[in-house]
């Protein structure tokens, strides 16, 4: 897996407008979001795979793997949008305490669609002017979308007013580095404290503040989401699953797995296929 980080040049966010070739898996601490101009594309977000349609944007919240698998569209066209602290600074902890459940949102559908769209199309158009005018009304289109994908995503409102400062983020990135490569195995809270140079109280206060959920929280929702994909894309069986994503005992997994997904494993995999 691929680590990224926003690539800061002129303005505190990264927009572009392509066809959106493929792109291996990756994941940074930034909020992404994909608007379809034109066609068809698919993104791979945690694992799962969602299909863009024209009008569809897929959201990816900070640290969550990404990816584009090739297209088989020649006619795509996708406005990509990358925003992080230094863009919706006090109002970044917002995102980051936000449940992005619903990865792809319908303009057509979602309660401020119209809005949203119209937004979103200001930005593609703006965007051919590259003037400093343009540039200023786009930054302003763009504050209005982050509050519309808010709206959107249920947010919860939790310590807005703190804004996690850059060695924050740097820091906190080596715990969500041991939640995506290393869930299989039991990684504890200290062990993660110790990583990020910080103690284990202080910790806990830091990484809750900045994602919006515990360590713990974090890491079994990771387990859980690779657990979604296996048994829908898999043979395998639920206690082969649950020692695949890093459970020791296929009771704790079930409770786990109900907790978030609001079912149990068995019954996920017979409603989803």
């Amino acid at each position: 897996m691929l680590y990224q980080k926003i690539l800061m040049e002129n303005t505190p966010y990264h927009l572009g407008i392509s066809s959106l070739s493929s792109f291996v898996e990756h994941r940074h601490a930034d909020i992404e979001f994909n608007y379809c101009i034109k066609g068809t594309r698919d993104v791979i977000i945690d694992r799962k795979r969602y299909t863009l349609s024209e009008g569809d944007i897929s959201v990816v919240a900070p640290g969550v793997s990404h990816e584009f698998p090739p297209s088989e569209d020649p006619d795509r066209l996708v406005l990509t949008v990358i925003v992080g602290s230094s863009f919706l600074k006090k109002h970044f902890s917002a995102f980051s305490s936000s449940d992005f459940r619903s990865r792809v949102i319908s303009s057509a559908k979602c309660k401020t669609g119209s809005d949203l769209k119209h937004a979103l199309d200001s930005i593609v158009r703006l965007s051919e002017a590259e003037t400093v005018r343009s540039s200023l009304l786009i930054t302003g289109e763009l504050y209005k979308v982050c509050a519309f994908l808010l709206d959107e995503c249920s947010c919860s409102k939790n310590d807005e007013s703190r804004e996690p400062d850059p060695m924050t983020l740097e820091s906190i990135d080596k715990a969500l580095d041991l939640i995506y490569y290393d869930y299989k195995r039991s990684v504890t809270v200290d062990e993660a404290a110790n990583v990020t140079g910080y103690g284990k109280s202080n910790f806990c206060k830091i990484f809750k503040r900045t994602t919006g959920m515990t360590f713990h929280e974090a890491l079994n929702k990771r387990r859980i989401s690779l657990a979604c994909g296996l048994l829908l894309e898999t043979g395998l069986s639920v206690s082969e699953i649950a020692e695949e994503v890093g459970f020791c005992e296929v009771k704790s997994f079930c409770r786990v797995f109900k907790d978030i997904e609001g079912v149990t494993p068995g019954t996920y995999r017979r409603q989803r296929k």
